[in-house]
């Protein structure tokens, strides 16, 4: 899995400076500008997945994908291996990589169950990677949220055996 993750980094150029996903930030305007400056790797900001599967209207208004944007990493956020999966069958032909959110530490993602509160689901994690890594035709990431505060092992100690090309970290 390693020697396949470091591939696909070299394949995208191995950028070294990347433009994280903000909230209401990093959409197309401000990541085209960011890649003015220097930026060579991109993430769209953090998407629901839910919404994103479901609802043309929210893919329209929240997906604008652009040749000049590449390489591009999509983040969603969400619970349901199956959803992510329809979600991100929606980008997979206009992104390089998908991210699964389980970084997110708002109360929001408490309320709607996924990022950072996904953490001590590593099972759900877990399915959720084997799932997207199994059926996309990209890589798949997954953003964990450091905790230094947990005596058991981290959920992500097991997502790269499962399929995921990486994992980035938030502290």
């Amino acid at each position: 899995a390693a020697a396949a993750a470091w591939a696909w980094w070299r394949s995208i150029g191995s950028p070294t400076r990347v433009l994280a996903p903000m909230v209401n930030q990093s959409e197309l305007a401000f990541r085209l500008l960011a890649r003015r400056h220097g930026a060579q790797l991109c993430y769209t900001p953090m998407l629901h997945a839910a919404n994103f599967a479901s609802d043309e209207v929210y893919r329209q208004d929240n997906f604008d994908p652009h040749p000049s944007d590449r390489p591009l990493v999509v983040q969603f956020c969400g619970d349901v291996p199956a959803t992510l999966l329809a979600a991100a069958r929606h980008v997979e032909a206009r992104c390089d990589a998908v991210e699964i959110n389980c970084g997110c530490p708002q109360g929001i993602a408490r309320r709607g169950h996924y990022g950072a509160f996904l953490l001590d689901e590593p099972d759900l994690i877990v399915s959720m990677v084997s799932l997207l890594a199994s059926q996309l035709s990209v890589p798949v990431l997954v953003k964990m949220r450091t905790v230094r505060s947990r005596e058991e092992p981290a959920a992500g100690e097991g997502v790269e055996g499962e399929g995921a090309a990486g994992e980035t970290a938030a502290a």
